[in-house]
């Protein structure tokens, strides 16, 4: 099964190491891979950072997905009418991979997600699947 990883589950280095030993698939946006890689590169410089980013994704086996044209309709068939899309476009355009692929989204920041019918934080998604 696969799971959709938001930016901020790479900080939880617990869930990381449970995920590894875990029959899950874990996948996540182009969008994350920037977002991380800026994190790391502002302190490290952009060589640095692409390496040590690239062998933590390894490491997890995660596939990185391209934000696509169905993912772009599913993006704006959610935000229409909720006034927040200018604040949080990242954030839909993060959890459409997960409406695209029918998964569930591990974030810290269940509220930007709360239009997803599948979302937990890397502590509930552990309880929830753990052995």
């Amino acid at each position: 099964m696969k799971v959709v990883l938001d930016t901020n589950a790479f900080n939880d280095r617990k869930f990381l190491e449970w995920l590894m030993g875990s029959p899950f698939q874990p996948v996540t946006s182009s969008v994350v891979y920037m977002e991380v890689l800026y994190r790391y590169a502002r302190r490290k410089g952009l060589p640095e950072a692409r390496s040590k980013v690239k062998a933590v994704f390894e490491s997890l086996s995660l596939e990185i997905l391209d934000f696509d044209e169905e993912s772009a309709e599913i993006v704006v068939q959610n935000a229409l009418g909720r006034w927040d899309f200018s604040k949080n476009a990242r954030d839909y355009m993060i959890g459409s991979l997960a409406l695209k692929l029918n998964a569930p989204l591990v974030t810290h920041n269940k509220r930007h997600f709360e239009w997803l019918p599948e979302v937990y934080t890397p502590e509930e998604f552990m309880e929830k699947f753990g052995s």
